[in-house]
C-alpha cells in the first residue's frame, strides 16, 4: 500500500514537472508552391494574416521573392516556384499607405524583360578585311611582294593591313604566305580570331605548294 502511494506521488510530481517545461517546436517558415492558375493576389489572400492589408501582404511577398518575378512583372510566376511567405511582423512593419502606393506602381509599370538581342551592346568587332583574290599578273612575283608588305606591316603593329597583304599573297598561290595565314588563324591575333578550319585550309594549301610546316618561317628581305 505504501509502495502504491509512493508511486502515485512520484507520478504526480513528474507530471507537474513535465507540464512546467514548455514544448519546443521548430519554427519553419511557411512557403507556397506556385501551381497552374495561381496569381500573386490569390497567394496573398490565402496567406494574409489578420490585422494586415492585402497590399501589405503582396508587397512583403514580392520583396521576399524578387527572383520569382522575371523582369519585375508581378503577373509572371513560374509553376513550381516555391515562394517564401514572410512572417507577420515583417508584413505588419510595412506602412499600409506605402504598400498601396507601391503595389499600384507595380501594376502600372511596364514589366521589364530580358533585353532583346538588339539592345545588348555587342562586343567590339575584330577587324577582318574582306578576302578577295589577288591579281597576280606575273606568276607569283606580285604575291611574294604582297607577302613582304605584310611582314613589314606586321612589324609596325598593323595587323589588319598585314592580314590583307597575307591574304592577297596566299590567294595568289604564294606558299610562305599560306603558311603564315595558317599560323595566324591557328593562334589568332588582333585582326583575326582563332579559326581552326581556316588554319587547316591555309596549312593544306601551303603543304600542297611544298612548304614545310614544321620549320619556323624565314623572313625575306624586301627588294
Amino acid at each position: 500500500m505504501k509502495l502504491l502511494r509512493a508511486l502515485s506521488t512520484a507520478g504526480l510530481v513528474w507530471g507537474a514537472l513535465a507540464g512546467a517545461v514548455p514544448e519546443v517546436r521548430a519554427q519553419v517558415a511557411p512557403t507556397h508552391e506556385v501551381r497552374k492558375g495561381d496569381t500573386l493576389f490569390a497567394v496573398a489572400r490565402k496567406a494574409k494574416y489578420d490585422g494586415v492589408t492585402r497590399n501589405q501582404m503582396i508587397l512583403a511577398i514580392v520583396r521576399a521573392n524578387q527572383n520569382a518575378f522575371p523582369g519585375g512583372n508581378i503577373n509572371l510566376m513560374e509553376v513550381g516556384t516555391v515562394l517564401a511567405i514572410p512572417a507577420r511582423d515583417v508584413v505588419a512593419a510595412i506602412d499600409p499607405a506605402d504598400a498601396d502606393r507601391q503595389v499600384k506602381e507595380l501594376l502600372a509599370a511596364k514589366p521589364g524583360a530580358v533585353p532583346p538581342v538588339a539592345a545588348i551592346k555587342p562586343a567590339p568587332a575584330v577587324i577582318k578585311p574582306p578576302v578577295k583574290p589577288a591579281v597576280v599578273p606575273r606568276g607569283q612575283e606580285n604575291a611574294a611582294r604582297r607577302f613582304r608588305d605584310g611582314q613589314a606591316l606586321e612589324l609596325r603593329g598593323d595587323h589588319a593591313g598585314a592580314l590583307t597583304a597575307f591574304l592577297e599573297a596566299g590567294e595568289g598561290g604564294y606558299g610562305p604566305a599560306q603558311r603564315k595565314l595558317g599560323q595566324i588563324y591557328d593562334k589568332g591575333n588582333a585582326a583575326a580570331p582563332r579559326d581552326y578550319q581556316a588554319a587547316l585550309h591555309w596549312y593544306q594549301k601551303a603543304r600542297d605548294q611544298g612548304v614545310e610546316l614544321d620549320k619556323p618561317l624565314q623572313r625575306t628581305t624586301p627588294k
